[in-house]
């Protein structure tokens, strides 16, 4: 089935979708705006990347979907995480989209949402307590 069909028949009720004040949001773990639309979805296309925060908290995993599997959901997603520095796993992020030719328009989106997982996940110093004077 094309994506476009596909998108007509779930861009209204589906298990991903969010309703809230007159806007549409979508929890899909493969859409990385957060938007329900038919660009960022990651439901309806082949192809598809999603970066969340690694389980324990120490880096990201890169979710992938591959193409030929329509038939097989469950063996269509690849996790990949990235534990080791912020500025490898950027750069083996943005090398994994290229060479694998996934869709263009989302490799800026996926550098923006690990970089700003990464940002978070570093330990922040908190200054030492100045005495109280007597």
């Amino acid at each position: 089935m094309s994506s476009y069909l596909l998108w007509d028949l779930v861009k209204k009720n589906n298990c991903f979708l969010m309703k809230r004040g007159g806007e549409q949001f979508s929890r899909d773990p493969l859409n990385l705006k957060g938007k329900n639309c038919f660009m960022y979805s990651g439901l309806v296309h082949k192809k598809a990347i999603g970066i969340k925060p690694e389980k324990y908290g120490k880096g990201v995993v890169m979710i992938t979907k591959k193409a030929g599997y329509d038939h097989k959901p469950s063996k269509a997603v690849v996790r990949t995480s990235f534990i080791r520095g912020r500025r490898r796993a950027l750069q083996k992020i943005r090398n994994n989209i290229c060479r694998q030719k996934y869709r263009r328009e989302l490799k800026m989106l996926a550098l923006r949402r690990a970089s700003a997982l990464l940002l978070n996940l570093k330990p922040t110093e908190t200054p030492a307590a100045k005495p109280k004077k007597a």
